[in-house]
């Protein structure tokens, strides 16, 4: 066992060392695993990507994904609401000053905006599932009077022996009131049908549902109907900060710091951990479909960088907890407590990995040599904090 000198806390701006980059094995610069899938409906559903048999629709979406730089892969998050979240082989440092990442769709230079909106969370309870608090990088159109958070639509599975209503200006919509929807503002809509997409636009997976509810925030239409009869449309693209909105080569991607929380306050983020992108608006658009954003691919855009430890900028860790992680060497872990209690040290798969330890009111340190480098949660009964070995 190593020695642990005794920590000093010598005011607010000591250093928080908790993310380095391993010396032998390389950060893969793109996406390394995908947590959730779940699209609305739309023209490309069962389609991009399609489920193998004994697929989840996440193991789907992560063949397409998973390790693919730009256009490498392709998964459709169908219209409003629908989302995929992915992470990557280690946690996305913020660097000041600079774009942090980027994530590709499919728009091509002009006229096929079909922006997706980007959150993304830190895994602050430590076990590697996106079930943290999320913040939404807020865009151009974020503060806009048009913009509505915490919106909720709900669709509804059509009736197989429902009656087609074909739009009677336009042989290519062949149902106008194909997959009703409903939302949390009294409105109420239909997506299309088209003739180019003869599938089923209701999730193989959910036929068993009659309905299911997406939620997230809400941009304003961005499509003109240059033909006044609904045949056609062209999509604006939206100012910054939305995913298919413009071409890849014109994207320059998404900063950290435009996170901002549920009340729209800015929140300063050492790095994240998983992305969510989910289609941001709702309309059909007569015979190229409903707007929905497509993912082709995510890159870390500085895989090796380090988390800046100059500053106070500590790890979000759940706020209720009484023990704060002050500073951690491949010794020694450093530790507040607001009482005396006694803690285990878990891995993040549960597994325990030491005895108890007693812990006093104040600063406590802890010797963690004979531990292997990794990611760690230190717990009593009711509060933990991670923490990470180098």
């Amino acid at each position: 066992m190593g020695k642990c000198k005794s920590f000093r806390r010598f005011g607010a701006g000591v250093a928080i060392y908790l993310i380095a980059t391993p010396v032998m094995m390389p950060n893969s610069p793109y996406i390394s695993k995908v947590y959730d899938y779940s699209p609305a409906p739309g023209q490309f559903i069962n389609m991009v990507p399609q489920l193998a048999d004994g697929d989840t629709p996440a193991q789907a979406a992560g063949r397409e994904l998973v390790g693919k730089s730009a256009g490498g892969g392709l998964v459709t998050l169908g219209a409003f609401g629908g989302y995929v979240v992915f992470g990557f082989d280690h946690p996305v440092v913020n660097v000041k000053g600079e774009y942090d990442l980027k994530i590709y769709g499919n728009a091509p230079m002009s006229g096929s905006s079909e922006p997706g909106i980007v959150s993304v969370s830190v895994d602050s309870n430590g076990n590697d599932i996106p079930d943290d608090e999320w913040y939404e990088l807020a865009g151009s159109d974020y503060s806009l009077s048009t913009t509505i958070k915490g919106y909720q639509i709900t669709y509804y599975r059509p009736e197989p022996s429902a009656t087609p209503m074909p739009d009677p200006n336009s042989s290519a919509v062949v149902d106008m009131q194909y997959i009703r929807w409903t939302d949390n503002h009294e409105g109420s809509g239909w997506l299309q049908k088209n003739s180019f997409h003869e599938q089923s636009y209701w999730p193989a997976w959910r036929e068993g549902e009659t309905s299911y509810t997406l939620t997230g925030t809400r941009l304003a239409s961005n499509a003109v109907d240059q033909s006044g009869k609904g045949v056609y449309y062209i999509l604006n693209p939206l100012g910054w900060g939305y995913v298919d909105n413009v071409a890849n080569p014109a994207d320059n991607g998404f900063k950290l710091d435009w996170a901002v929380d549920a009340d729209g306050r800015p929140i300063s983020l050492t790095h994240i951990d998983f992305v969510r992108v989910h289609t941001g608006v709702i309309q059909s658009c007569g015979w190229i479909g409903e707007t929905s954003t497509e993912v082709s691919g995510a890159e870390d855009l500085h895989p090796d960088a380090v988390l800046d430890v100059s500053t106070n900028r500590e790890l979000p860790v759940d706020t209720a907890s009484g023990i704060k992680i002050l500073q951690i060497s491949p010794q020694c872990l450093h530790l507040l407590a607001d009482t005396q209690r006694e803690v285990m040290i878990y891995s993040v798969s549960g597994m325990s990995e030491s005895q108890p330890i007693h812990i006093d009111t104040g600063a406590n340190t802890i010797d963690i040599s004979s531990l292997p480098a990794g990611a760690y949660i230190i717990r009593d009964s009711a509060e933990f904090v991670k923490f990470i070995k180098h």
